[in-house]
């Protein structure tokens, strides 16, 4: 059986690999070890689980099993932390490719997510990264 843990961290660092390449960014985006931190009997959520790729507040899913709203309730509130952070769901089954959760006011929507494939997601990041750097 596969340790959850470690599929977290592989797929953290699989993630930075692909964005760095695919977005061909000087440096790999780096796994945040501060993320989490436990406080009293619970877990505090602190932040992205990628730095260096702002403005995005990235999170990273590699699991089976799709709970799209709660991972985006997670980017969200996590994203709140961060003044000026942009929420990123990104997510990867098995044998798949990765996909992307947006926010649905990139579409002029009030609220909720959009789900992009690969290549739109990958799209949209590069052109959130353009205007940033202009």
């Amino acid at each position: 059986m596969v340790n959850p843990r470690n599929k977290g961290s592989d797929g953290e660092r699989e993630a930075a690999a692909w964005l760095q390449k695919n977005l061909n960014l000087e440096h790999t985006p780096q796994r945040n070890l501060e993320q989490v931190r436990f406080k009293g009997n619970g877990r505090v959520q602190l932040g992205m689980d990628l730095i260096g790729i702002e403005p995005f507040c990235i999170e990273i899913k590699r699991q089976e099993i799709l709970t799209l709203r709660s991972w985006w309730i997670q980017c969200v509130v996590a994203s709140k932390n961060i003044p000026g952070a942009v929420p990123v769901v990104m997510y990867r089954q098995n044998r798949k490719k990765w996909k992307f959760l947006i926010s649905a006011k990139n579409l002029g929507l009030k609220n909720g997510f959009v789900q992009l494939g690969t290549v739109t997601g990958l799209a949209w990041l590069k052109i959130q990264l353009l205007e940033v750097s202009e």
